[in-house]
């Protein structure tokens, strides 16, 4: 610290430690000097300069808010601003395939500032302050989501055609994936379980009877991914894989880990209709248990609150659960 006095006329070098810097700013002197208590004296600092400053000035003071916000106090009006990157789509999508070992990570909102700040800048209000937001993908299914989200997919074949179980899988796969193109969602979407069902059976029919989802996790209810819930940050995205697709004869209560008697009210919540080969039967509480049988036709009768005497079933099975075939909303 360099203390400041007028002239060394005013001072006594025995008050002040060895060594002390003093700035003598008199005119005659302007100076810097050493206290030295061996010699009991001031010595000459050249090494040091100083300047009288100036007073009664007018500054102003510029606050900078957190590196990922950019607010100006001034604005009215804020605009927060959810922007997906093509590049970034493109390099996650090849990590839910397994072609990125890494999964990248999402553009910063300065970064976001930069390559879209001028083009917006030109067209906003001049009262508008945009906030940058990277868009945080929400992935279901497969093993890269978080394992609330994995679930298996158990499809029946159609037992009336002949198929290859690989070629079936991929097939569904592809279709998954179209379904969940990110052109087809919005931040913030909910994601309703019977519209992908109606997807995929459209897209592979008539080779598939039944499709049902089942939780991977062990504390996680049939029909607990019915319905799902985005973020306003959020868009989702399949991470499935051929390996989340298990083929199985029947869709029975022990396949999808609940009761039978539990089985009737979890379709019902669905509002998915069974598929039959080449015939769509309606059900509502047809049989005894609320399952509807794989491969089955019906011959002039439908079924309502008990089965009908006048039908005919071919290799129908009572102990499966059938869940595609309607929507509860539609694709859009």
């Amino acid at each position: 610290m360099i203390l400041v006095r007028q002239t060394e006329n005013q001072i006594n070098v025995n008050e002040f430690n060895d060594g002390q810097l003093i700035y003598f700013y008199d005119s005659a002197e302007d100076r810097v000097k050493r206290v030295d208590s061996a010699s009991n004296s001031l010595i000459l600092e050249s090494g040091y300069r100083a300047n009288i400053g100036r007073s009664r000035l007018k500054f102003q003071y510029t606050h900078n808010a957190n590196v990922d916000r950019r607010i100006d106090p001034s604005v009215s009006n804020i605009v927060d601003v959810y922007l997906l990157t093509r590049s970034y789509d493109t390099e996650f999508r090849k990590y839910l395939g397994g072609g990125l070992i890494t999964k990248p990570d999402a553009p910063n909102s300065d970064s976001l500032r930069i390559s879209f700040g001028s083009s917006l800048g030109e067209i906003k209000s001049i009262s508008d302050e945009i906030i940058y937001h990277p868009v945080n993908y929400k992935v279901l299914f497969g093993s890269t989501a978080d394992y609330s989200l994995q679930a298996q997919f158990k499809i029946v074949k159609n037992p009336n055609k002949t198929i290859n179980d690989n070629d079936l899988k991929v097939r569904i796969i592809s279709a998954i994936n179209d379904f969940f193109d990110v052109a087809n969602w919005d931040f913030g979407d909910r994601f309703y379980l019977g519209e992908l069902i109606t997807y995929i059976t459209n897209a592979v029919t008539p080779d598939l009877s039944n499709l049902v989802i089942v939780p991977r996790q062990p504390t996680q209810s049939f029909g607990s991914l019915f319905e799902i819930q985005s973020a306003n940050d959020e868009i989702f995205v399949s991470g499935a894989t051929v390996d989340d697709i298990v083929i199985v004869t029947a869709i029975t209560a022990s396949e999808i880990r609940v009761a039978a008697s539990a089985i009737r009210s979890n379709f019902n919540d669905l509002n998915v209709g069974s598929i039959s080969s080449g015939t769509s039967t309606s059900s509502s509480g047809s049989s005894s248990s609320g399952l509807s049988s794989s491969g089955s036709s019906s011959s002039g009768s439908s079924s309502s609150g008990s089965s009908s005497s006048g039908s005919s079933s071919s290799g129908s099975s009572s102990s499966g659960s059938s869940s595609s075939g309607s929507s509860g909303g539609g694709y859009y």
